[in-house]
């Protein structure tokens, strides 16, 4: 028999909140952090106003960028909150690791670095700068800073980083390689990708994000870091800590249409859920809520709708589904983790966040199953089932 992998905590700092209790209550409030850039003047983003990770980290952090620095202080906040912070071990324990899905890992350090050694010459780049240039330097960062010293991996899929980084940790969890894992994702506002998404047309024009809406016309895009602390459950049971939700799931795959375009006909996302669902020895009718992916993408949310009624056999607007993004925006290589918090959040209260712009009110859910979804314009397609906790 497969051991069962759970959640025993979980770390979150995002445009809506920091910690999981303030980024649930702003959720269910029905909290937007979208709107014009205090930082990037011209642009719609979701950021992490006033970020001050002393408040977290009372050292060690001067080297590292933006990126690292977000999610530095998701893992403080979730191995702190299961009890497994290694700040004052006298010998860390090698089998505690993180995973981590990126899009960009951090590419204004990169750019910066690239851009002083074409304007100055490599002779006078600076040294300490060259180690955020990697796209696994906010992993390597933070495991440094908080003595993490099992697997350090980071993993790149697209808008499926966050969801692809929980799976392969609960796969390490299941191979016997880890004895608990930090697994989610983290991605940054700056400039470079700013800008990315305006050449690509993708950012919304009237600055707001409103998935599922028929008035949707584009993207916001966001900064986040979200974590989940994944172990065994009889290591959970040995440790004293009550599971929060169990790992059942997953499905993934490439669906390239073309660059930068979403395929319509939605077949790929669909296949994804059908496997996250068969993995999972469940049908449709068991899931009691989705988290979609949708961002307000007239194309993306428009193929997702059709995949989800592809596999689901009903209208959207009869199926218990919310999409987060529209209140703490598309943040990339987080997105899919900040979902998955979201249908664990769910679960636990038996109730969908509201959507603005689609369903404007919580919505109460029965069950015990959610399906979160994370799918890009590049093909990457994921899809995960968690279950609420039971023995």
């Amino acid at each position: 028999m497969e051991p069962r992998i759970v959640v025993t905590a979980a770390g979150v700092i995002s445009p809506i909140g920091a910690g999981i209790e303030q980024f649930g209550c702003a959720l269910y409030s029905g909290k937007s952090a979208v709107g014009p850039s205090t930082a990037y003047p011209g642009f719609v983003t979701a950021e992490v106003a006033n970020f001050q990770p002393q408040q977290w980290l009372a050292k060690g952090i001067r080297a590292m960028d933006r990126s690292a620095r977000l999610l530095a202080v998701a893992a403080h906040l979730a191995l702190t909150g299961a009890e497994l912070s290694q700040e004052a071990a006298e010998t860390p324990d090698v089998g505690l690791g993180l995973v981590c899905g990126t899009v960009f890992g951090s590419v204004h350090s990169i750019t910066s670095f690239d851009w002083s050694g074409i304007e100055e010459g490599p002779a006078y780049v600076s040294p300490m700068e060259f180690p955020n240039t990697v796209i696994n330097a906010p992993a390597g960062q933070s495991a440094i800073k908080h003595r993490l010293r099992g697997v350090n991996s980071t993993v790149c899929a697209g808008l499926a980083s966050g969801l692809h980084a929980i799976s392969y940790a609960a796969d390490f969890l299941r191979l016997g390689r880890a004895k608990a894992l930090l697994a989610g994702g983290v991605e940054e506002v700056c400039e470079e990708s700013l800008l990315g998404f305006r050449k690509t047309g993708a950012i919304s024009e009237k600055g707001c994000a409103v998935p599922f809406c028929a008035a949707r016309d584009g993207v916001a895009p966001a900064e986040a870091s979200a974590l989940w602390i994944l172990e065994r459950a009889e290591s959970a049971e040995a440790r004293g800590r009550t599971p929060w939700v169990e790992i059942h799931g997953f499905g993934s795959t490439q669906a390239a249409h073309r660059i930068a375009a979403f395929d319509l006909r939605g077949n790929g996302a669909a296949i994804a859920m059908e496997q996250a669902l068969g993995a999972s020895g469940i049908g449709p009718a068991d899931v009691a809520c989705i988290v979609a992916s949708a961002s307000g993408s007239r194309a993306g949310d428009e193929m997702e709708r059709r995949a989800v009624e592809k596999v689901f056999g009903r209208p959207l607007g009869e199926l218990p589904v919310c999409a987060p993004k529209a209140a703490f925006g598309e943040a990339m290589g987080a997105s899919g983790a900040l979902c998955a918090l979201v249908g664990g959040l769910a679960l636990r209260e038996q109730s969908l966040p509201p959507t603005r712009g689609y369903r404007d009110a919580a919505t109460p859910i029965d069950g015990e199953y959610a399906l979160i979804n994370a799918f890009g314009c590049d093909g990457n397609n994921a899809s995960l089932v968690i279950r609420l906790w039971k023995n």
